[in-house]
């Protein structure tokens, strides 16, 4: 059993006119370029223990 069903993944194609596994593979790239982002940047605030542009908590 995958994340979408059968008929979502039909609709998925349909909408982004999936013709080749180029297509499908720059299709999932946008659609999951920013979640990856996201936890990439949380895992490096993680593990440098300060956030993005927070100076206040950067240890020198």
């Amino acid at each position: 059993m995958g994340l979408w069903s059968k008929e979502q993944l039909r609709q998925f194609i349909k909408e982004n006119n999936l013709v080749t596994a180029q297509d499908a593979q720059n299709a999932l790239k946008e659609l999951f370029a920013e979640t990856i982002q996201e936890m990439l940047e949380a895992e490096m605030d993680t593990h440098l223990g300060y956030e993005k542009n927070d100076v206040k908590n950067k240890l020198i």
